[in-house]
């Protein structure tokens, strides 16, 4: 054999050896990276450091925070540290694997994730999500998995199984980096947007400003910037979720009491029942003195200004 008809082959094969191991590498640094991000990020909550919470947080996540606090009367940045939930330590979990998505990624770890609400916590998945601002990765937020829900993907995760992050929803990054929100103004009336979407996905947005996503879930959440006296608009897109049985839609909007045993009043509500299809568009309403009465009155509240009640499925 001549020697350049020796030096090819084994230069193919010290070229495809070196892009495994860059390949390789890449991950590593990659999860390096992210685990660096986060744990930088905890360290400025525990001692609540308000100019390094910034410096680790990304911006979109900043105002969304800020808008959050605002909305609900309370003091910021202080009632940033003063969570009920912790932000849990990666050492005691498994770290499964991460994913980058242009300049989002998504870190997984499996185990008893400590949130500091005491108690003996279960195994389940943490999912952490950053994105890359300014040549350095920002901690976004995180997804916690009950995997009670899901055997199948707790049984893979226990092995291991790095495929379950590409196959699995909720364990993949977005891939792009929402706008900014706008600065809310401080709320005159405190409020909630309430949804219950059984089988679809909900996009809410309030006044143009509170921005809800919702995917085959039942929960509230603050409205950034409450309810104004004058006109307040909803604008409402639904999407039906693959593979998933479909329900009663309801999305309703809620006055927040600031007087202990005052009740919520309803001020905009929009059901459609199983057998019906929602339709996407944006409504206008107004918040009338009567609702403001039967909010700051408790012996004039009447059934109609009370929360809807989940329905048993």
């Amino acid at each position: 054999m001549r020697y350049d008809q020796f030096v090819l082959p084994l230069s193919a094969i010290l070229c495809a050896t070196g892009m495994v191991a860059s390949a390789q590498s890449a991950k590593d640094d990659l999860h390096d990276q992210l685990e660096s991000a986060y744990n930088t990020w905890r360290l400025h909550m525990i001692r609540g450091n308000y100019d390094g919470w910034r410096a680790t947080t990304s911006a979109y996540r900043q105002v969304k925070v800020r808008n959050l606090v605002v909305s609900d009367r309370k003091k910021f940045p202080d009632a940033i540290f003063q969570q009920m939930l912790a932000a849990p330590p990666l050492a005691p979990l498994r770290y499964i694997g991460a994913i980058r998505k242009g300049n989002t990624a998504a870190a997984t770890y499996y185990g008893k994730i400590d949130l500091g609400i005491g108690g003996n916590p279960t195994e389940n998945a943490l999912v952490l999500l950053f994105t890359f601002e300014k040549g350095k990765w920002k901690y976004d937020q995180c997804r916690f998995f009950n995997l009670a829900h899901i055997p199948k993907v707790k049984d893979r995760l226990q092995k291991g199984d790095k495929t379950v992050l590409d196959e699995q929803d909720g364990f993949q990054p977005t891939g792009t980096i929402p706008p900014i929100p706008p600065l809310c103004p401080h709320p005159k009336y405190l409020a909630k947007v309430y949804v219950d979407c059984q089988g679809r996905k909900a996009n809410i947005t309030i006044n143009g400003i509170s921005h809800h996503e919702f995917e085959d879930a039942r929960m509230a959440e603050v409205v950034s910037g409450g309810m104004k006296d004058q006109n307040n608009t909803i604008t409402m897109t639904f999407d039906d979720l693959p593979d998933k049985e479909l329900g009663k839609t309801v999305v309703q909007v809620f006055l927040i009491p600031e007087l202990p045993g005052n009740l919520p009043g309803k001020a905009f509500s929009y059901v459609v029942e199983k057998d019906q299809k929602p339709v996407n568009g944006t409504s206008t309403f107004s918040i009338t003195p009567e609702l403001i009465k039967a909010i700051t009155e408790h012996n004039q509240a009447t059934d109609s200004t009370q929360p809807a009640k989940p329905q048993k499925k």
